[in-house]
């Protein structure tokens, strides 16, 4: 399974980093964190599987990523790593850390929790992405457009074209696996698995980021994760949302330099 894993490394430091991007991303979605990092780590920016340039599995699902990124760790023989993850790579992240506890030094959750969430959130976005390629547009400006019909925020739009392509008919799709993503899309909402876990709460020092004005992590985080990680850390990033590496990156990165260093 670490063969299907895309992987940009960047840095030439003594200690790993592993960067994990949220639904619909790739590995360059946190090249601000990976820019922010590479002078003093080797950051592994990974597109996870159903996503970037990473080979797709047959069944989507936070456990499957996990497994192949804990399998792509081993191929490369990357222990005692610190792992970032945002969104979707953060529960993936987490994931990770209780399957395989060894594989993290220091673990690192941007906005997310490890909890099932029971709302869809993105059916809107499906309803952009589809109606993209039944579109059948030519340009990424109309791509955009065919995406603003369905999606009010230009933002995350310009976000969804990031992982856009031309075809070999020449016409725009998506390097992410869209029709198994919307089939397995409860997958993505559900809760940390711990039928693998080493034993519970993972000792993994953690730090959670989160958010003021993001709906995705509420206030009882500590109780949320306390069966699953012990001595978390929490922080709230006032003046951001979900987007909270790209609208306050400065304090994000201040945040994660201080909690991985040495």
């Amino acid at each position: 399974m670490a063969e299907q894993l895309h992987v940009k490394t960047s840095g030439e430091g003594d200690s790993n980093v592993v960067l994990l991007h949220g639904l619909f991303g790739s590995g360059q979605n946190l090249g601000q964190i990976a820019r922010g990092l590479k002078g003093e780590h080797r950051v592994h920016s990974v597109d996870l599987p159903d996503h970037g340039r990473s080979d797709w599995l047959p069944q989507a699902s936070i456990q499957a990523y996990a497994h192949c990124v804990a399998a792509w760790m081993d191929d490369h023989q990357l222990t005692n790593c610190c792992v970032i993850g945002h969104s979707l790579g953060g529960k993936v992240a987490m994931q990770l850390a209780v399957n395989r506890s060894e594989l993290i030094h220091r673990l690192v959750i941007l906005d997310i929790s490890p909890m099932a969430y029971t709302v869809r959130r993105h059916d809107h976005i499906f309803a952009g992405l589809k109606a993209v390629k039944a579109a059948g547009v030519t340009t990424r400006s109309n791509a955009r457009v065919a995406l603003l019909a369905h999606i009010d925020e230009p933002s995350v739009a310009d976000f969804l074209l990031t992982s856009a392509y031309t075809d070999e008919s020449g016409l725009i799709d998506w390097r992410f696996n869209l029709a198994q993503l919307e089939v397995d899309y409860w997958h993505m909402l559900s809760g940390i698995d711990v039928q693998e876990a080493q034993g519970l709460p993972c000792r993994t020092p953690s730090l959670v980021v989160r958010g003021a004005d993001s709906a995705y992590v509420p206030k009882t985080t500590k109780q949320d994760f306390a069966h699953l990680f012990d001595g978390l850390n929490v922080v709230t990033v006032k003046n951001a949302g979900h987007w909270l590496h790209q609208e306050q990156t400065e304090t994000v990165l201040s945040l994660i330099e201080r909690f991985i260093a040495p």
